[in-house]
Parts: structure tokens; sequence; C-alpha cells
């Protein structure tokens, strides 16, 4: 199963997935994902997912190099007063269509 094919599920029940709805609970567990699925599958192509992502949201909210992906997203929901996985999503849902 890609990332891509596992956050749909994520995205319907977050606390399923995650202690708490923070954006970085859900970097950290994309991460862990990203790792295993490297070591565990041969046909691993979700490499390029988040420095894809970074960089599309970099652009997008012209924002420092330096910080991560969820640091960009947790500073978007505190500016926005959202939720950061909402927010997360809100993005990850744009993201994937300008693709």
């Amino acid at each position: 199963m890609t990332i891509h094919e596992i956050l749909p599920y994520i995205e319907q029940r977050p606390l399923m997935y995650l202690k708490t709805k923070d954006i970085y609970l859900l970097d950290s567990f994309i991460g862990g994902y990203l790792s295993c699925q490297q070591i565990y599958d041969k046909n691993f192509n979700d490499i390029d997912f988040q420095s894809n992502f970074h960089e599309w949201l970099r652009t997008k909210f012209n924002l420092d190099l330096g910080l991560t992906w969820a640091d960009y997203i947790f500073n978007v929901s505190q500016n926005e007063n959202l939720n950061s996985v909402d927010v997360f999503f809100r993005e990850y849902h744009l993201f994937k269509k300008d693709k």
C-alpha cells in the first residue's frame, strides 16, 4: 500500500492512527511508513512524496528554507486558527490536483 493509498484512511479516522490530531505525529507516522515501505517493498515509489510536497508548500506559501513540510503546515494552521492535520489534508488534496 502506498502513502497515497493509506492517507485517505488516516483522513477519515485520524485518531485511529495518531494519538492526537497533531501534524508532527502525522509527520512521524508518514516518515516511519515510508521508511518501512522502502525496506520491504521492492516496488517502492513514494520516496519523492515528502520532498515534492515540501517544495510545493514552500513555493505556494513563499516560506523559508530550513523548515520541514510539517513546520509549514503548522505555521499555516496557526495563522488560520485551524487544526494542523485538517490543513495538511486540505493542502495535500490541492497538491495532488496540481501534480
